[in-house]
């Protein structure tokens, strides 16, 4: 008899601050950007700045976050379709050296 393994549900409303979370600890020691989009209606825009602030708060940098949208053909109108969050380092204290 074959055992089936019953997964789990990831439901993006509940788990995205805990994958954001786990993503932090795979950033270098000098990150440059953390970028995140989202094609669900689960959470604004707001919401996924505050979740990069919370966890990356120890990072200095810029966060933004706002609504992706298409434009519509013969319209002044937007289409939205999701929502990005985005952290990136202020400047030159956090950029790679070349060598």
């Amino acid at each position: 008899m074959e055992e089936v393994l019953l997964g789990e549900v990831w439901q993006f409303e509940n788990n995205i601050s805990e994958l954001i979370n786990l993503c932090t600890k795979i950033l270098s020691n000098k990150p440059l950007f953390f970028l995140i989009n989202s094609y669900t209606t689960g959470i604004s825009a707001e919401v996924l700045g505050n979740l990069l602030k919370i966890n990356l708060k120890e990072y200095k940098g810029k966060i933004s976050a706002g609504e992706i949208g298409l434009p519509m053909t013969n319209s002044e109108l937007i289409l939205p379709c999701g929502i990005y969050g985005r952290w990136e380092t202020f400047g030159s204290e956090q950029k790679v050296s070349k060598a």
